[in-house]
């Protein structure tokens, strides 16, 4: 049942999915960060029944990506942008560390989370417009979803956390580290060839930017925060998510070649 358990806490706090609450303790928590990725499946699932429907019914490239891009926040709650948008705030801020902490708790939004948030989707409809015009690159943005979140599992439970409490502290200070590692990399393994069979150039540019970002995402988190937190999470999955969709753009514009 500490499977299940998991599952379940994984499902509930990343999403809406309505699915049964387990007790929150160490051995139910134990495998959460390993089922993460599944909120992602979900969300590919979701995106590749509504990008067959676009096409049957003729939907241009703009209303396919509009919808594309609500899907994922309608199925998440929006929690990881929240976290970009806190986030953002507070790299943006230049203060020191303990005040950047501060502004991540903070509940109200400042300028900079609201700049950000609209350059974040003005850049992720742009490469999802372009992206659309071919089916196989809209199955690479629907694969994005569960790579972002493998790689922000990943980090949850390899990288050091910026305080002692909180959220992101408690799933990681109960998360059985070793075996959880060993489950992601596998995802991460498994799933990267699935995506590589499926269009190679695409995902080979994905995998490359977001193995990148996430290595820009380790330094900077630690340089300013010293650790990530449960908003720096939601910042990564977001910046991942929109990097898989201009890989894909990219990928297409070079097939046009």
């Amino acid at each position: 049942m500490t499977v299940l358990h998991s599952f379940c806490i994984a499902i509930a706090m990343y999403s809406r999915i309505p699915v049964p609450s387990p007790e929150w303790n160490e051995e139910n928590m134990k495998y959460s960060i390993a089922f993460f990725p599944f909120v992602g499946v979900v969300i590919m699932v979701a995106l590749c029944i509504w990008h067959f429907a676009a096409q049957l019914i003729g939907a241009t490239s703009l209303c396919t990506a509009m919808i594309g891009a609500a899907i994922p926040v309608l199925i998440s709650g929006g929690i990881h942008l929240d976290g970009f948008m806190d986030t953002s705030d507070a790299f943006n801020s230049h203060m020191d560390r303990e005040k950047k902490l501060q502004i991540l708790k903070d509940p109200h939004i400042g300028a900079f989370s609201v700049i950000s948030i609209i350059t974040y989707f003005c850049l992720f409809l742009g490469g999802y417009v372009l992206a659309a015009r071919d089916a196989e690159m809209l199955f690479v943005i629907s694969s994005g979803f569960v790579l972002s979140r493998i790689l922000s599992a990943l980090g949850v439970v390899s990288f050091k956390c910026a305080k002692g409490d909180g959220l992101l502290y408690t799933f990681a200070s109960n998360t059985d580290l070793k075996k959880v590692r060993l489950i992601l990399a596998l995802e991460l393994i498994v799933y990267s060839g699935l995506m590589l069979y499926y269009d190679f150039a695409a995902v080979v540019i994905a995998l490359v930017l977001n193995g990148l970002f996430m290595v820009y995402y380790y330094l900077k988190c630690k340089k300013e925060l010293g650790g990530i937190t449960g908003d720096t999470c939601g910042y990564f999955s977001s910046v991942s998510e929109c990097i898989t969709v201009f890989a894909a753009a990219i990928a297409f514009v070079i097939g046009r070649i």
